[in-house]
Parts: structure tokens; sequence; C-alpha cells
């Protein structure tokens, strides 16, 4: 019967849990248990980040060499074209010097450089439709119009908004507004913000068990600082420390990483309701989160939580709402705040921001009927799949709907990424082809 059948799929098929990614090279954000017997390992792309390509080429080819991954799956790539017919002409060593050269140039990627540098045989196969990605594409450069002048008006609305808060905020208010601040600046970590966050909503009494992840993230963090790692290791841990080491582990494998994600803006939101005790406090909230989530919109640095924000709300991102509050409070408090008036930017650019969204989950729903269509093709059950970090949410949704397993694998990086760098290499259709003589 049905059970029985997918009680044998679960039987036959790799289990994500069997995969071992190491922590140098990435780490596990997600896995999900599926029912199609299929397995798909989504590898998060650091676009033109060389620390984050290289160890994208490392993960691959741990995957290659311990799990036999023979088909690759790749965001902005169209066909199977690759570099193998350079391996006659080179040395091992002469492939690995310049395909790392290619990479720090942006001309390559981290699946590029194992197929050049490398003799593992698999196939790197583009999941792209063309003229969706070229419209994606062409929609980017459109928006890149407008962002500087756009950019311009939301950094100075956003000196306005910090200017009037302490005259607004509580002291409660001001100290989440500083420790977002300092998190997003890395300034603090995310477990120091993540504690503050959670303590803070203990404090006020907001009820906590909506937010499992963040529960499991800050026992598995309290519940480490008893331990004695050495001591587990070395089997001198006494039963009472074991017993605290297995609870660790409890609150280590139920903590999923993409989740507590998606609870960080929400948890935020409760705190910040609770905090605010009156109009004016909730209604600088609204404008300045508005004002947060356009600037990385413009920046194509935006998460999809964000971006959700930004859809159900509308009407918190017009830029005459932000200009009539921020004004009417500056005479309030006799303050002289340079209000730019060119607000038409904003109206002019959130359209184009829109477009360029919804091409990119349009691109979404490709990457799933293609990696369908090629796996069955290919008669192969485990395949990796390359895309950046913003698709993720989506996809792997797409995913568990058709019946995968799957992995979600954050490469490690700890450089920042040259946006200059990533617009060029989006220009690129294709690297000149190289030619073993003239390398």
């Amino acid at each position: 019967d049905f059970e029985e059948d997918i009680d044998t799929v679960l039987d036959t098929t790799l289990d994500p849990e069997d995969i071992i990614i190491p922590d140098q090279y990435g780490t596990v954000i997600e896995t999900h248990r599926g029912t199609n017997g299929k397995l798909i390992i989504h590898i998060q792309d650091a676009h033109c980040n060389y620390e984050g390509q290289m160890n994208e080429a490392y993960i691959l080819e741990v995957l290659m060499e311990d799990y036999d991954l023979n088909l690759v799956l790749s965001e902005s790539k169209l066909t199977d074209r690759d570099f193998k017919y350079i391996r006659p002409w080179l040395t091992a060593d002469k492939r690995k010097e310049v395909a790392d050269n290619l990479v720090k140039d942006g001309y390559i990627t981290g699946v590029d450089y194992v197929d050049l540098s490398t003799d593992y045989p698999f196939v790197n196969q583009g999941i792209e439709d063309k003229e969706l990605y070229d419209s994606n594409r062409d929609a980017l450069w459109e928006l890149d119009k407008y962002k500087v002048v756009a950019g311009e008006y939301i950094d100075e609305m956003i000196i306005a908004a910090n200017t009037v808060k302490p005259s607004i905020y509580t002291d409660d208010l001001l100290e989440l507004d500083s420790k977002k601040k300092a998190y997003d600046t890395e300034e603090i970590d995310l477990l120091e913000y993540y504690e503050y966050l959670y303590k803070t909503a203990e404090n006020n009494e907001i009820p906590l068990y909506t937010f499992p992840n963040f529960q499991n993230l800050i026992k598995a963090s309290e519940l480490e600082k008893k331990i004695d790692l050495t001591k587990v290791r070395d089997g001198s841990a006494t039963d009472e420390e074991m017993d605290l080491y297995s609870e660790y582990l409890e609150a280590t494998r139920d903590l999923n990483i993409n989740e507590l994600f998606k609870e960080e803006p929400l948890l935020e939101d409760v705190v910040q309701d609770t905090l605010a005790v009156n109009y004016d406090q909730r209604k600088l909230l609204r404008v300045s989160k508005a004002l947060s989530i356009v600037r990385n919109l413009l920046k194509i640095k935006i998460v999809p939580e964000e971006y959700r924000h930004f859809m159900d709300n509308e009407k918190d991102f017009d830029p005459m709402f932000w200009s009539a509050f921020l004004k009417e409070k500056s005479s309030e408090l006799n303050f002289s705040l340079d209000i730019p008036n060119n607000y038409q930017i904003i109206n002019d650019t959130l359209p184009k921001v829109k477009n360029f969204y919804k091409l990119a989950a349009d691109r979404e729903k490709v990457f799933l009927s293609r990696t369908q269509k090629q796996m069955t093709d290919r008669g192969v059950d485990f395949a990796a799949l390359i895309a950046g970090g913003f698709h993720t949410p989506t996809l792997t949704d797409l995913l568990a709907d058709a019946g995968y397993s799957y992995i979600v694998v954050s490469p490690k990086v700890t450089t920042e990424t040259d946006e200059e760098l990533y617009r060029w290499a989006l220009k690129m259709d294709w690297i000149p082809e190289l030619k073993g003589g003239e390398i």
C-alpha cells in the first residue's frame, strides 16, 4: 500500500543526516527528509566571493569523493558546457593555478574550478531559462540606474529618523535599536544579539513557545557553557556531565537554522511592539523598518522575510508617509531636520524593485522543473544544486512539496563580497574559450 511504498523509498534513499560537510568548508543550515527517493544538496552560492567560491569547490569535491556525486545543477548557466576539454592539455598543478586565478578575477565559479582543476567525471548542468534569466538581469541593470540617487535619499531619511529617536523612543527601545545596529554592522555576533532579544522577551513576559528555534539555540548555548568537551571526548566526564551533553546534543539536533533566521524578524517585531508605549513610537518603528528594508532592496541584499514584509505592508513604503511624519516631528521637537524633497525617486524605483524580485521568483520555479527533468533524464537520485541564498526559502519549499530530501549548505565566508565585481560578472555571457596552448 501507499505507506509501505513510502517506507521502501525512505529505506533506500540516501539519508540527509548521513552527509557530512567539513566545518572548515561550510555549515549545514537545514535538512529535510522527503518521500520521492531523491536527495538535493543545495549549496548557497557566494557570488563572486573568492573564499566562498573556493569553499564551495571543496564541498563539491568532498561530495564527489565520499558520496559519488556526479550531477551539479547550476544557477546562471544554460547548458552543460564545461572545461573538461582543457584537462588533457595541462598538468594538474597548472590547471589548479589557472582555475584559481580565474575564480579570483570573477570569470568562473567554484563549480567551474572543480571542473577545470580536477579529474572528477561529473556534469555541470545549467538550469536557467535564457529569456527569463536575461529579463531578470536586465531588470537589475534598470534598477541600477536609480539605485544611487534612491540610496542617497534613503540614507538622508535614515539620518533624520535616527535624529528624532532619542526624543521619541523609550530607553528600552533605544537599547534595542542600538543592539540591532551593532548586530547589522557585525560589532556584536549573532549569538550575543539573539541572547539579548531572548532575554528582553523573557523580561517582558513575551510567550516564547512560538519561537522554538530561539529556545533551542539559547538552551544549547547555556548547556555548552556548563560542559567540558575535552572530558566528554576523552571519556573522563561524570554521569551528570554526560547527561548535560546529551541534552546539548538534543537541543542542537532540534535547531533548524533556516527557521531560526525566519524567527528573528518576527521576534524583533513582537519585542518592539511590546516595548512601544505610544503612537509616535510605533509609527517611527514602522518608518525605520521600511527605510532599512528599502536600503537592502536597493543593494539586492534583502532576506525573504524582509521582502515579504515589503509586499504585505505597502502603505508603510510610501515616501510621503515617511516625509510627513518626520517633518511633523521635526517641527514639534524644534529640530531643523534636512528632509529631502525628491521622494518621487522612491516611487519610480519601487516598481522596478518588484519586477526584479518577481522575475527571481519565476526563475525558482524553473530551477525546480529543470532539476526534476535532469535527474529523471539522467537516471540519478542525488545531485547538488547551486543557487544564491536569497532563493533558498522558496526553493526549499518547492523541493519539499515535490517530495525531495534536501540539505542546505552555506559555504564558509569571512570576507566581504566585491559588489562591483559581482555586477561585472553578471554582464558576462561566458568566459572566452580557453585553449591549452594559450594558457
